[in-house]
């Protein structure tokens, strides 16, 4: 089912796109124009009606099949968790924040002679624990973000890809065929990290690394900065700088400086005696480790320093008690807006 919305205002436009609604709904916006689509394959209809470039699709929560992404486009979900809002007299929750579902494969697969750069802007979703839907970009990408998603299952590049930052995160399974890849201020469960070619420009920086089986292999040659590692091995095709790593030396590891050795990660956070990961934890350090964990940028190591520390709520504002009523020819629009 398709509606055609024409909004009298950008603003109004713009705070209509953040509704989380009863049934899954995607808003395609175009400048001052928008379109908003119903149901399970909301997303999918919202690409195809996409142009080439300039667009805007947000997803309410709830559960969407995923599409193959061919067009330069920005995707705006709900986030990956699910925050519950203060009680009501009847003890219940109100307004209950839920999470923005992709329930299949996720294709970034663009047309050849589609002008970079592509800048294309995922934000606040939550990709499906299957092991057979991982995230596929078989096409050459110039300009591709992911920004606080939750990202359980192998993200694979088949091209050349430039330009590319995965930011405040949640990533496990692999990563591989990475070029000129920036992983920041994430928490990172990757069994591979691959380069597409020898001389790819890999970086991890402000991030918390565990697990590391096969995490660094000695043909795939990445720098990583600022990080916290509690992996099962490391290797020499890598250069550590600025790091906290539980072993006792990274010695014939060249170019590796200024490094934090065998780190006890029960001892450091204030708020859990571990470093596994939850959508409870903060990760913040005790103050002893604030004063002399600190990385090249003279933030603290970890993914809580740097220019954009942890944080897993998405940009777009909660919109309660939207209502849309037609008046004639006229649309109108009432709502409450807050931040999250």
């Amino acid at each position: 089912m398709k509606k055609l919305l024409t909004l009298i205002t950008m603003m109004i436009a713009i705070v209509v796109n953040a509704q989380v609604t009863d049934e899954q709904s995607a808003i395609l916006q175009v400048g001052d124009n928008a379109q908003i689509f119903y149901g399970a394959d909301a997303l999918k209809e919202a690409m195809e009606a996409a142009p080439e470039r300039g667009a805007t699709i947000t997803l309410s929560a709830g559960t969407f099949n995923a599409c193959e992404i061919t067009k330069c486009v920005n995707i705006y979900g709900a986030g990956w968790e699910t925050i519950e809002t203060p009680k009501n007299q009847e003890n219940t929750f109100e307004n209950s924040i839920l999470p923005t579902n992709i329930a299949t494969q996720m294709v970034i697969n663009l047309p050849e002679g589609l002008a970079a750069p592509h800048d294309i802007h995922i934000e606040g979703l939550r990709f499906s624990d299957n092991s057979y839907y991982w995230i596929k970009v078989p096409s050459a990408i110039d300009g591709l973000e992911f920004m606080r998603c939750w990202m359980p299952q192998a993200i694979r590049f088949e091209q050349q890809n430039d330009h590319v930052t995965i930011t405040q995160c949640y990533m496990a399974g692999s990563c591989t065929g990475g070029h000129d890849l920036l992983i920041q201020n994430s928490y990172t469960r990757l069994s591979q990290l691959t380069v597409l070619k020898a001389e790819s420009n890999i970086v991890v920086n402000h991030c918390i690394v565990t697990n590391g089986y096969n995490f660094n292999s000695y043909d795939n040659r990445f720098l990583c900065l600022n990080s916290m590692f509690a992996c099962g091995w490391l290797c020499k095709a890598q250069t550590f700088r600025y790091c906290a790593i539980n072993r006792a030396n990274l010695d014939g590891y060249v170019g590796s400086t200024n490094n934090i050795f065998n780190v006890d990660y029960a001892t450091i956070f204030k708020d859990q005696a571990t470093i596994d990961y939850s959508d409870a934890r903060t990760f913040e350090l005790k103050d002893e480790q604030k004063a002399t964990f600190i990385g090249d940028d003279g933030t603290e190591i970890g993914i809580n320093g740097g220019n954009y520390p942890w944080n897993r709520t998405p940009h777009t504002p909660l919109v309660k008690d939207l209502k849309v009523t037609i008046d004639g020819t006229q649309m109108k629009v009432t709502y409450n807006a807050e931040t999250r």
